[in-house]
């Protein structure tokens, strides 16, 4: 069989493919977010810290399970040392923008 277009490729797959495919996508699709429109701070802090920049997270009510696993990720994103304490993650660098952008699209809402 020749197929002419992409399109063309749906009726090569059987109904049970078919629902397989949907019902993954819907799964993605309903995935929760991590944040999930939950307040944090990001400041850029240099004191005691000998003229370091560290940029710090605070504010967060997470498990310490799901706080370990954004510090991580975080700081393999940014390629940065950092910690995760209590409510707070600290990443070493000045990273603020760039942690913005990623917790707004991962659900959080970031104060000014």
């Amino acid at each position: 069989m020749k197929l002419n277009s992409l399109t063309s490729l749906s009726s090569l797959l059987s109904p049970e493919e078919s629902e397989f495919l949907a019902n993954d996508a819907a799964a993605k699709q309903a995935r929760r977010l991590i944040g999930e429109g939950q307040e944090v701070r990001v400041l850029l802090d240099k004191k005691a810290r000998r003229g370091k920049a560290v940029t710090v997270i605070s504010g967060l009510h997470l498990s310490t399970e799901m706080r370990d696993k954004l510090a991580k990720m975080l700081r393999q994103k940014f390629s940065a040392g950092g910690t995760a304490e209590m409510d707070t993650i600290e990443l070493q660098g000045d990273h603020v923008v760039k942690v913005k952008d990623y917790l707004k699209t991962n659900g959080f809402t970031v104060k000014p």
